[in-house]
């Protein structure tokens, strides 16, 4: 047999396969044949039917064998002799099968276009954390303080910066009441002056004590997460339950010691200043993480090929359906088409850092790969060598080795080189 290959597409190969008739035919005679010694023929001993009676019986039968057989074969020769790697099943079309002809027919199959890319390594980017400021750890602080609040009810009219739990009694859209919105009540306290509340409810509500009741009058803006009720007006006949005055935690020995060994305010803020400038160091790293990759990406393009994209977009709503104890979802097309764009960036990122750390040889080491087996033993508490043991046997020190390769090698294009 012998096959030609064309490349229509950068990740796409067409493998034309002709077989010759009397290849065929020698083929399916020795299929018969091997059906001929295991026929039970009424009136013919096992093995001594004639191959007459035997073709008449089974030819069509052997032909589609051999056929099958036939186009196994020829799509791993041709994939051996043009050097191509499939990363999707093949595809069988245009078939010619006729009987004294030869046979020809095309495999389509998806590969991993070839890739070569320029300019990696004189990239001029490095991370840009933000300076972190005083406000920003005061900020951080209020936002602890806040984690411990309380609540507590006040007899007396409802003054800005109070909390007020709330019943709705009825609410009506453009003169139309809304049964739903009414049996919504929310299950937590509004804020007078808070962010996000309508001004009308805070003049409604400001003034009101627990046990009173009021119309409040809203005009919805367009933008309205309700599109029932965006751009239209509405009345809220509500029900104050409780009013509420929120109360920060004393800051004291004991609150300072819920958060390691701190004996005054400024120490604990001394640890959240490194906290955040940590925090900051990773993201800016991450950005420039990305902003590498996106700078390789648009001056070495290339093609993913969509039968990877569909496996990609499976996987992560597999992932996805595990970490959430929920039903894999089968995807419609229009989902599909939304996780597209970001499947074939996720690939396009993972073969621009394969290139690299192929290119420039980089690798996690030993001691790399035991540190931070290390840390998650630390963390959750296990035996080193226990744990070490567990991942080595379950795939983990695999995932844990590329997550270090990948986090070496993005930091290589953005000025790192301890590639060891």
């Amino acid at each position: 047999m012998k096959s030609t290959v064309s490349e229509p597409e950068s990740w796409k190969r067409v493998i034309e396969v002709e077989v010759p008739a009397e290849e065929v035919a020698a083929a399916i005679d020795r299929k018969l044949g091997d059906y001929r010694r295991d026929a039970r023929l009424p009136g013919f001993r096992q093995g001594k039917a004639p191959l007459s009676v035997i073709r008449q019986r089974a030819g069509e039968t052997a032909r589609a064998e051999v056929v099958e057989e036939m186009v196994r074969e020829a799509y791993k020769m041709a994939c051996d002799e043009h050097k191509i790697e499939p990363v999707s099943n093949a595809l069988l079309t245009d078939m010619k099968n006729e009987e004294g002809e030869p046979l020809r027919f095309t495999l389509e199959t998806e590969v991993d276009p070839p890739i070569e890319i320029n300019g990696y390594d004189k990239l001029k980017i490095k991370p840009k954390p933000r300076k972190i400021k005083d406000s920003d750890v005061e900020e951080n602080f209020k936002s602890l303080l806040e984690r411990f609040v309380e609540f507590k009810d006040v007899d007396r009219p409802s003054k800005k910066g109070d909390f007020m739990r709330l019943e709705y009694r009825k609410v009506e859209i453009d003169g139309e009441e809304r049964g739903d919105l009414r049996s919504y009540n929310p299950d937590y306290p509004v804020e007078i002056g808070g962010e996000g509340v309508f001004k009308e409810f805070d003049k409604g509500l400001t003034g009101l004590s627990a046990g009173e009741e009021a119309e409040i009058s809203v005009k919805f803006p367009k933008d309205y997460a309700d599109a029932n009720a965006a751009g239209k007006s509405g009345v809220f006949s509500v029900k104050v339950l409780s009013v509420q005055e929120k109360t920060l935690p004393e800051v004291n020995e004991e609150f300072l010691k819920r958060f390691g060994n701190f004996d005054t305010v400024d120490a604990l803020k001394e640890e959240m200043l490194k906290g955040l400038e940590e925090e900051e160091e990773t993201r800016a790293r991450n950005e420039a993480h990305n902003e590498a990759v996106e700078a390789i990406l648009k001056d070495n393009p290339f093609e993913v090929p969509p039968s990877k994209i569909e496996t990609y977009i499976k996987m992560m709503l597999e992932d996805y359906a595990q970490s959430n104890g929920g039903q894999i979802v089968e995807p419609n097309e229009q989902m599909m088409d939304s996780f597209r764009v970001p499947a074939a960036a996720a690939l396009k990122r993972i073969r621009v850092i394969d290139y690299v750390a192929e290119k420039e040889k980089i690798k996690a080491t030993q001691e790399e790969v035991d540190r931070e087996i290390a840390l998650i033993a630390q963390r959750y508490g296990h035996e080193f060598d226990d744990l070490k043991q567990i991942f080595r046997k379950n795939g983990t020190t695999n995932r844990i080795r590329l997550e270090i390769r990948e986090r070496k090698t993005l930091d290589f294009l953005i000025g790192g080189n301890d590639n060891n």
